[in-house]
């Protein structure tokens, strides 16, 4: 008797059609397209800022009327909020900040600066000055005098300083001042900061760019420095001179002056910034034992950059997101 062998169940091979295989690579390489652009610093900024307001309660756009914002945490390196932060947008006075960092590369602090009446020549009318004279200053008083006050008269000297230094057969005044700039441009391309072109050391012309991105890298290199930070933070500021004299200069800064109503004993600086058509503020802040850098560019009036920056740091302080 014969036995029958079981039978073997054919296997029945996937068959897949070029068509179909086709759309299916296409869905993915659409998806990671969409996925790479999503995650650019500006693509869908207005979802995620609405995101992190429904989370943590922060950020009420519809109350902040500037160009351009970036908060950021500078020990950790996060980016807390952010809206058109790559944008460029005209520096003001901001400007200084890039000035003194690149300055402080070039001479000591304690380095003796004979300031030219050429360098003061070249102040704009209208413009805020710091009271500077030709005579001789420490490189560390005109930083102060730039970056407390907003002098452009010191932001000129020190250009011009600096500028004699790169340049030593530069004729004191323009000649200087743009070697100076020349000087700047390139350091600024060296540390990244890509978008970023001066065209006036004081920051008083309509021509030069930056944006919220440069300008928090630039502090958070400047923040590194025990006399930026004692700088910045001063309401008054008290220079002591070559000669023995004194100078004061008054912050620019209301949240640092205590007969301001923005005054806030959270603010430890940093630097203000105004054009007749926007106005710019560069704050730290500490919030919960965490310091916090908000830069906010472009807005509409004197006050309404200050009370754009005070809502966002209320809403910071009372957020969950500082207890992480």
């Amino acid at each position: 008797m014969k036995t029958q062998s079981p039978k073997r169940k054919r296997r029945r091979r996937l068959r897949i059609r070029p068509a179909r295989f086709g759309c299916f690579i296409a869905v993915i390489l659409a998806g990671a397209a969409l996925l790479i652009w999503a995650l650019q610093p500006e693509a869908l900024r207005q979802e995620k800022n609405a995101l992190h307001a429904w989370l943590f309660g922060l950020f009420h756009q519809d109350t902040y009327d500037a160009d351009a914002l970036l908060v950021t945490e500078p020990g950790s390196g996060a980016v807390w909020l952010s809206l058109r932060e790559d944008q460029p947008q005209p520096p003001a006075s901001l400007a200084k900040l890039f000035v003194a960092e690149y300055a402080a590369t070039l001479a000591p602090l304690e380095s003796t600066v004979p300031v030219s009446a050429e360098a003061l020549a070249l102040t704009k009318p209208g413009s805020s000055v710091a009271g500077i004279q030709a005579k001789d200053y420490t490189l560390e008083n005109l930083f102060a005098a730039m970056l407390v006050p907003s002098g452009n008269d010191a932001a000129y000297a020190v250009a011009d300083y600096c500028g004699g230094i790169l340049s030593p057969q530069a004729a004191p005044g323009r000649e200087r001042v743009q070697a100076f700039l020349s000087g700047l441009q390139e350091h600024l391309e060296k540390t990244g900061c890509r978008d970023t072109f001066l065209y006036d050391p004081s920051g008083f012309d309509e021509q030069s760019r930056t944006t919220a991105l440069d300008l928090a890298a630039v502090t958070g290199r400047l923040m590194e420095q025990d006399w930026f930070r004692q700088m910045v933070s001063s309401a008054v500021y008290t220079a002591r001179l070559p000669d023995g004299s004194t100078q004061s200069w008054q912050n620019t800064n209301a949240f640092l002056n205590p007969q301001s109503e923005y005054y806030d004993p959270h603010v430890a600086g940093v630097k203000t910034g105004s054009l007749e058509d926007g106005y710019n503020l560069v704050v730290l802040c500490r919030r919960q034992g965490r310091e916090l850098l908000i830069c906010s560019l472009g807005a509409q009036s004197d006050s309404s950059r200050y009370d754009n920056v005070k809502r966002l740091m209320e809403d910071l302080s009372q957020s969950s997101l500082l207890a992480g």
